[in-house]
């Protein structure tokens, strides 16, 4: 199924079959990325502005604290979720470097 050249670059680079396995999860899961970069960034805007209006305004309301908690939770969400997928794509690598080690 492989070719003499892939066969030769597969005994000398261990990553490579890997780092195609890292490549497809993401090039798979993009989408779902992008969508949790959009969150990140929007809860940081409200974050902003609601720390903005809580600076301006000498009260604090339920409004502000909404959007502070909200806010707050959907970057924790969504970080949390990407550096899941990044802790998956290293695990896909963590043998090759246990190997490389002994």
């Amino acid at each position: 199924m492989h070719s003499s050249l892939e066969n030769v670059i597969v005994t000398t680079n261990p990553y490579k079959q890997r780092i195609d396995a890292i490549k497809q999860l993401l090039a798979l899961f993009k989408l779902e990325r992008t969508v949790y970069l959009a969150i990140t960034v929007s809860s940081l805007l409200v974050l902003l502005f609601c720390a903005v209006v809580l600076i301006c305004k000498s009260a604090v309301g339920t409004a502000e604290l909404v959007g502070l908690f909200s806010s707050s939770g959907g970057i924790t969400y969504s970080t949390g979720r990407l550096l899941r997928m990044w802790s998956e794509a290293i695990r896909i690598l963590q043998p090759s470097i246990r190997e490389e080690k002994v």
